[in-house]
């Protein structure tokens, strides 16, 4: 069992866009051995053919359309119907993310020109969303939901890869014989890594779990589940996740030596002034874990909460 991705068909699967070609995404080859794909194409989807006059988003009078980028005609009712369609059928308890394409007039999630008119005619200075990459990210909160060019970014990507395996273990833990063992474990094993994305919501969690109210276990799942998609709209930014950090050095301090000590706190003033990565302190961490011969720290997802091959 792998994790589930829905992706935009164009990104490696199918020569499917308006000119006829299929695009080449690193990320997505990367971690094709990883995950399980599921691809769509709206364009597609409502009977487009490929290669294809191309589409772009008119935004007139506060009306938005789909139409021709040169003859105009207009596609807006056919994709909305795909859209309601796709959305009403769509199981995503199944899946673990979504990545689309970037800057499409129908998969993009963000940064989507659109215009005036038809023709030859400068886009608004405003972006807007696309049809199905928009409805997708607003309907769909309980999945982390990127675009193939945000994926460049390194930060971006890191944070995709461990939304996208946290959803996935907790998919393992509602489907588990003994659910609310397998909770327990899943939210101690991930302690260190949901303090450092949103410190309020492991908060939450931890009371979750504790189930003071004596809830039917399918309850506390639920109320897992809602409280873990807000990671998903958190990030692991220096200054927000000293905290977790200090939590973690705590478990040495005693048994460090005065250099020691005083070489990680230049590491983490240069990891304050971004000249030092959240990698680099974790694997001194990870170093004195082994050292020590830390258990409980060893099962700790901060450390690996994703395939190291995934990393680039």
């Amino acid at each position: 069992m792998k994790p589930k991705i829905l992706c935009s068909a164009c990104l490696g699967f199918c020569a499917c866009r308006y000119d006829g070609s299929q695009l080449s995404s690193p990320f997505i080859n990367l971690i094709k051995d990883y995950v399980d794909f599921e691809t769509v194409c709206p364009e597609m989807g409502i009977g487009l053919p490929s290669p294809r006059e191309a589409i772009r988003i008119v935004t007139h009078a506060g009306e938005r359309k789909l139409v021709g980028s040169h003859s105009g005609e207009d596609h807006t009712k056919e994709m909305q119907g795909f859209v309601d369609a796709f959305v009403s059928r769509f199981d995503h308890s199944a899946y673990d993310g979504i990545i689309l394409k970037c800057k499409s007039p129908t998969c993009g999630i963000k940064e989507v020109k659109h215009y005036p008119t038809h023709g030859k005619v400068q886009n608004h200075q405003t972006k807007t969303i696309g049809f199905f990459g928009g409805t997708l990210k607003a309907t769909f909160k309980g999945l982390i939901v990127e675009d193939d060019g945000r994926l460049l970014n390194e930060a971006i990507r890191d944070h995709f890869l461990s939304a996208v395996f946290l959803h996935f273990e907790f998919r393992k833990v509602k489907a588990s014989d003994r659910p609310y063992n397998a909770l327990l474990d899943y939210h101690s094993k991930n302690k260190y890594l949901l303090m450092a994305y949103n410190q309020s919501a492991l908060k939450r969690m931890g009371q979750i779990v504790a189930n003071h109210e004596k809830r039917e276990i399918e309850e506390v799942l639920s109320a897992y589940e809602e409280a873990l998609s807000v990671i998903y709209n958190s990030s692991l930014k220096p200054g927000k996740n000293i905290n977790t950090i200090q939590h973690l050095y705590g478990y040495f301090k005693n048994d460090l030596s005065e250099g020691e000590k005083q070489f990680f706190a230049r590491q983490m003033a240069l990891y304050l002034k971004g000249l030092v990565s959240l990698q680099s302190i974790l694997l001194i961490l990870k170093a004195w874990v082994v050292r020590f011969d830390n258990a409980y720290l060893k099962n700790q997802t901060i450390f690996d909460h994703y395939p190291i091959e995934l990393k680039s």
